[in-house]
């Protein structure tokens, strides 16, 4: 849930910070060995624990329905370790009685003994609830990789049994931890709402030809008459000849039907063209995107992977990150992109003056700042 602090009375949205890389393995498996219960509101039924570099997922149990859930931690969450763990949600909702007797870590034996004593102190509504098919999965991560929020999003839905749980941490002012453990939020406020601030001037990068569609295109002057452009809706009534008026032959007017007579036509005037109408339709590609740099595309070309990027503004208790994408451009959460690193934290920070985006920016909690990172490629 989330954590405000009081600031003159004023509460203050406290933003948790990633777990550092090296933390976050022993943090994460002591919250799910020792705090499962609290962390779901439910007791489970362990069955097996993941033990180092073993093959699985971090948790298999069962719930009071003997329903298996399965419990995967990972640090980042991004397209591998969710097909990796719904390959291990699948697996588990194929598990016979037998396999279960042999995966359970209290031995065969007393597999029945203990499943009915923890059924036994189970509250009395959930134990008389039948199972449902299939397995429930629930992760464990510090971060989600942008591009399957969509994917998690989908999965998160009523009726498909996954959960997601966030792993932040929090530094008191004697520096002591705090590990806030919470749902997922999919679409989290902006970062810049941790720190009271005065109403901020967004930059609004306007697609090419927004003004000209929106104001009116005036002609150049000439120094002609303007020339009428639609024709008369219908053509003049000649007024009724008088008494006397001579009234042509019919010679006269078959002669005069054969070389009509026209009207001297105004001289054009050799000035430049008049504008071109761009009210109608605007090709949105006319002009190019930001390029990126080249050293930022070919230090995410070898990871093989977005990047996430952080920024720990350690006076002002404040966490900013953004995603370096596969085409070497930065994304910060708001949608913005920005192809230099110096543009990005500015944006990020809200702030007009000039950052250092080579040396603010880690890859990760603890990492390297991009200029060492691309320097030593």
């Amino acid at each position: 849930m989330p954590i405000f602090e009081l600031d003159e009375g004023r509460p203050v949205l406290v933003q948790p910070m990633q777990p550092a890389p090296g933390t976050f393995a022993a943090d994460s498996s002591a919250l799910v060995a020792e705090h499962l219960a609290s962390l779901l509101g439910e007791q489970l039924f362990p069955v097996r624990l993941r033990h180092g570099d073993a093959p699985g997922p971090h948790l298999l149990a069962l719930d009071t329905t003997g329903r298996p859930v399965v419990v995967d931690v990972v640090q980042i969450l991004d397209g591998e370790s969710l097909v990796r763990a719904l390959q291990h949600a699948g697996n588990a909702a194929r598990l016979s009685r037998a396999d279960l007797l042999r995966t359970y870590e209290g031995g065969a034996d007393l597999f029945d003994a203990d499943f009915r004593d923890f059924r036994d102190e189970a509250p009395l509504s959930a134990a008389q609830t039948g199972p449902l098919p299939g397995a429930r999965l629930l992760l464990v991560c510090a971060e989600v990789d942008p591009q399957v929020m969509d994917a998690v999003a989908f999965l998160r839905e009523p009726g498909r049994q996954v959960e997601v749980l966030q792993i932040g941490v929090v530094r008191g002012v004697d520096g002591r931890r705090y590990v806030d453990v919470s749902p997922l939020v999919l679409r989290p406020p902006s970062l810049r709402t941790v720190e009271p601030s005065t109403l901020r001037l967004v930059r609004h990068h306007a697609a090419p030809g927004d003004d000209l569609a929106s104001s009116p295109v005036s002609a150049p002057p000439t120094s002609h008459a303007a020339i009428p452009v639609h024709a008369p809706a219908h053509a003049e009534v000649p007024a009724p000849a008088p008494a006397h008026a001579h009234i042509p032959s019919p010679a006269t007017v078959a002669s005069h039907a054969r070389n009509p007579v026209t009207a001297p036509t105004p001289a054009v005037s050799a000035g430049p063209p008049p504008p071109a109408d761009f009210g109608g339709a605007w090709t949105p590609d006319v002009l190019p995107g930001p390029a990126a740099v080249p050293a930022l595309a070919a230090l995410v070309k070898g990871r093989g992977a977005v990047v996430t990027l952080v920024w720990f503004r350690e006076r002002r208790g404040q966490r900013l990150h953004a995603t370096l994408r596969h085409d070497g451009l930065i994304e910060l959460p708001d949608g913005h992109v920005h192809a230099s690193p110096d543009d990005a934290a500015a944006d990020a920070a809200n702030t007009e003056g000039t950052v250092d985006g080579w040396r603010a920016w880690r890859l990760g909690d603890g990492g390297p700042t991009l200029a060492e990172a691309a320097g030593s490629r």
